[in-house]
């Protein structure tokens, strides 16, 4: 798979660096048991990681830490876009969120591989950090 530059070699420990509560591959191969060489997309869904921008996504919502789930490792194939996976897949990842009573915040700094602009259209706004290499973003839909 061509990769969206940010993402390591070693993807499995990649993937694994934190305890995922649910990560979504989108496969354009008919397989139904490992993802194969034909990934276009990706998506995991986490608790944030402790530091100071999910100390200020908690600031914005009202709600303390554990409250919060990241949208993060969200990548999508470079010329896949017409297809809409990402917009599917951070639609799913929302829902699956909001159903659990849980807010959807990101970090674009940390786990982010599309524009800030792509997720303003779906209702994330930034939360000032504060630090301008830090870009986080909370779900106001």
């Amino acid at each position: 798979m061509d990769r969206p530059s940010g993402i390591p070699e070693d993807l499995s420990g990649w993937l694994e660096e934190y305890d995922a509560e649910l990560s979504w591959v989108f496969d354009m191969a008919p397989v139904r048991v490992a993802p194969t060489k034909n990934v276009v997309a990706h998506v995991q869904v986490y608790g944030p990681a402790d530091g100071p921008a999910t100390a200020r996504m908690a600031e914005c919502t009202g709600r303390p830490p554990g409250e919060l789930l990241a949208i993060g490792k969200h990548f999508v194939k470079p010329g896949t876009y017409e297809w809409n996976i990402g917009r599917y897949l951070l639609r799913e990842s929302v829902t699956y969120i909001r159903s659990r009573g849980r807010i959807p915040v990101l970090d674009l700094h940390r786990d982010g591989f599309l524009s800030k602009e792509f997720y303003e259209k779906f209702g994330f706004h930034e939360a000032d950090s504060g630090d301008p290499g830090v870009t986080p973003m909370v779900y106001t839909g």
